[in-house]
């Protein structure tokens, strides 16, 4: 396995990660905007029920298109805040199992590798002690 790979995999996942998170703030963001202006359209309905009889019909539509809106983003938003929760679990357990892969096989090479220069100082201890003896 190369060691690499699951490294560069997980640069990949996290840059994913980010864009989601950057949504997910976008649909936030939105969905406060949204909140707060049905809010204000609330008071302005109260104002229109109290004072201005024609103009109550327009503002309630407007009022109800508003909380359909409000409601939708804030629908959005939970979906993105799930959506993304799920990725991060999956994304965790899927790392951790990669990361665990890539280091046991850089483990075992390691372990290749100190046994080949062990054989290799095996190999030439018998010539340095002919050397040495002569």
């Amino acid at each position: 396995m190369n060691f690499e790979e699951p490294l560069k995999d997980y640069v990949r996942a996290v840059q994913s990660i980010k864009a989601t998170i950057a949504e997910r703030a976008n649909a936030f963001r939105n969905q406060c905007q949204l909140a707060e202006t049905v809010k204000l359209k609330e008071i302005e309905l109260e104002r229109q029920r109290l004072h201005r009889y024609e103009k109550l019909a327009e503002a309630e539509r407007e009022y109800d298109e508003l909380k359909a809106e409000s409601k939708q983003a804030t629908k959005t938003f939970e979906s993105i805040v799930r959506l993304m929760n799920e990725e991060i679990g999956r994304f965790q357990e899927q790392k951790t199992l990669d990361m665990v892969i890539a280091f046991h096989e850089f483990t075992k090479g390691q372990a290749r590798l100190a046994n080949d220069i062990a054989g290799a100082w095996r190999s030439l201890l018998p010539k340095l002690e002919a050397c040495s003896a002569a």
